[in-house]
């Protein structure tokens, strides 16, 4: 199952479960929503995955990681560096500086983490930033596409880490998986991968 909260500058939170397992994705929220339902549907959150490192998806890590001690806190081996910085992780730009100093578990491309029966592969989609991910689930068809790829759309490359060159060739790797699978991004609503052929 997943459910979606809406977070810091319309930036989109999923927690998603299965069994007695769940994960979070991004942190661009209050806590308090999805705290609450984890404790209804008496599931355990074993990850807390940042899709990247801006400042809309991971203002609110502190009460994530408070809330959920027993979670690993997962990034991309190269998205360290946007964290920590306050210019690349554009949280200057909204009055807000912040470095995110926080002990994260690192994802590479191909890794795997499982959320009760489900397995979610880590795809390396550079361009957004250095470490953008999308987490592909094949047994739901489904793929979570942090700021990569919208519906109508794709993530901007002109702050600072952002490679239009690299979100190219992301943008060709996730538009030549099965047309079929849908996708949840970090803003805006579903789609499926055969409605964004643009």
């Amino acid at each position: 199952m997943i459910k979606c909260f809406s977070g810091r500058l319309n930036s989109n939170v999923y927690l998603v479960y299965d069994k007695n397992e769940g994960m979070i994705i991004d942190c661009g929220c209050p806590v308090k929503e999805i705290k609450e339902m984890v404790c209804q549907l008496g599931i355990k959150v074993k990850y807390i995955v940042l899709s990247h490192g801006h400042y809309d998806h991971v203002c609110y890590i502190d009460q994530f990681v408070n809330s959920f001690p027993d979670a690993k806190l997962l990034c991309h081996t190269d998205e360290v560096a946007i964290l920590r910085d306050m210019e690349a992780n554009v949280s200057s730009l909204f009055g807000s500086p912040c470095v995110y100093n926080q002990e994260f578990s690192l994802l590479n491309e191909e890794d795997t983490l499982t959320v009760g029966d489900l397995s979610f592969r880590v795809l390396s989609t550079p361009g957004h930033t250095p470490g953008s991910i999308c987490l592909l689930c094949i047994e739901k068809f489904i793929l979570f596409t942090g700021d990569v790829l919208f519906k109508n759309g794709w993530g901007r490359t002109d702050f600072k880490g952002g490679d239009q060159g690299k979100m190219a060739l992301s943008l060709r790797r996730l538009l030549s998986l099965d047309p079929e699978i849908i996708f949840y991004s970090g803003h805006g609503p579903i789609s499926k991968i055969k409605y964004e052929l643009f």
